[in-house]
């Protein structure tokens, strides 16, 4: 854990003294920290992981057991594998319909990529201007290089497969580019649930495989009164919560709230967080904390 504070010390350009000072204690106990000679409360301990942006798991070092237990997942990586998918739709339809029906197709877009349907966008203004075909994804790929950071790479993934669309290529062969971009890991898992989609659940039977669970325990029962709540505060805290803390809130609650919070997913993240939720091995505790969390966030919706 010292090496891991320590680290994101660095990364933000601080001293102990400056962090100390953010965190209202001496220079010396973040000293003790570094230098695995202490470790923080429980209270230091999430005050760490708010001010750095990470999760606490991250900051005892338990994310890569974490990972290998309930299969928890990058946010970024799933965004790619959601948009390589609609990459492929775009594949079919074009294949099938023509240019003009993926134009089409993105007016009505709900997804959560903004840079897809402006690369649709793009693409199709300049090909009605007769610009070079060439020059027309250059462009393309510029704009995909102005994105910030964390939408980069998903930026370069639209771009390619734009390319290949228009030229006409095979779908399988679009397939392979688009897996070099998501992630081996992260495209298995993503055929597997397409797989079970497609052959063993549907999205009802999914939701309704919960049906009559009671909570873990009277501590991991802090949510129940949340199944009252209309769909928009789920949803504002579902896009304020990650998904490793949502798994673990739903493991120790009622069918009947699991219900309310799967039935506000995409269809994508519904069977990711339900993988989630059956896989999961924490404790009692771990439930409650999650819970707790969730909590916090409902509190601020509703201020908001």
């Amino acid at each position: 854990m010292g090496g891991k504070i320590y680290s994101l010390r660095m990364a933000k350009r601080m001293t102990q003294e400056e962090l100390s000072a953010v965190l209202c204690i001496s220079p010396a106990a973040v000293s003790k920290w570094e230098r695995n000679l202490a470790v923080p409360s429980i209270e230091m301990l999430w005050a760490l992981a708010d001010f750095f942006g990470c999760t606490i798991d991250e900051l005892v070092g338990r994310s890569e057991n974490r990972l290998q237990q309930v299969g928890v997942y990058d946010e970024e990586k799933l965004q790619l594998a959601e948009v390589a998918e609609e990459l492929l739709k775009c594949c079919e339809i074009s294949r099938a319909k023509g240019l003009l029906a993926v134009e089409e197709e993105m007016k009505h877009y709900e997804g959560g990529s903004r840079f897809l349907p402006f690369g649709v966008r793009f693409f199709m203004e300049m090909f009605y201007k007769k610009v070079e075909f060439e020059l027309i994804f250059q462009l393309l790929g510029n704009y995909a290089e102005t994105l910030p950071e964390a939408e980069r790479q998903e930026g370069r993934m639209i771009a390619v497969a734009l390319r290949m669309i228009a030229s006409g290529n095979a779908p399988e062969f679009l397939q392979e580019t688009i897996a070099s971009y998501v992630g081996i890991e992260y495209w298995e898992k993503l055929e597997r649930r397409s797989k079970e989609q497609r052959h063993k659940r549907t999205r009802e039977e999914t939701i309704g495989n919960y049906q009559g669970k009671k909570p873990y325990s009277d501590k991991t029962a802090l949510l129940e009164e949340l199944v009252s709540s209309d769909d928009f505060k789920i949803r504002a805290v579902l896009r304020n919560l990650d998904n490793a803390t949502l798994a673990a809130a739903l493991s120790g609650a009622s069918g009947e709230l699991i219900a309310r919070f799967l039935s506000n997913l995409s269809d994508r993240l519904l069977y990711f967080i339900s993988e989630d939720i059956d896989l999961f091995q924490g404790t009692e505790e771990e439930m409650a904390e999650a819970q707790k969390k969730v909590l916090e966030l409902v509190a601020l919706v509703s201020v908001e």
